[in-house]
């Protein structure tokens, strides 16, 4: 499961010719200025005629969101919105 990144990252070009993000601890990206990170990802991408990598699991996503994989690699998701859960009341038995 995804969780949200706790570090910086940096936009880089791959030698494949692909906008992605990598750690950098001198980057000036993180998981609280995601949409800054998803903009300027994009115009890069669209600068050097490049692929940029996104994650889009549904076509409607559109809040970008800093997360990082199971080896703690960073990526940025386009998520749906999502609401608030409701609280759930929670009985007390034994």
């Amino acid at each position: 499961m995804a969780m949200i990144y706790k570090g910086t990252v940096s936009v880089f070009q791959n030698s494949k010719k692909v906008v992605v993000v990598k750690p950098d601890p001198e980057g000036k990206f993180s998981a609280d200025n995601a949409e800054d990170l998803y903009k300027t990802m994009l115009e890069w991408g669209k600068k050097l005629k490049a692929e940029v990598k996104l994650f889009k699991p549904e076509a409607s996503a559109n809040t970008p969101v800093l997360l990082s994989d199971r080896y703690g690699n960073p990526y940025l998701a386009l998520l749906k919105e999502s609401k608030a859960p409701s609280k759930v009341k929670v009985t007390k038995l034994a």
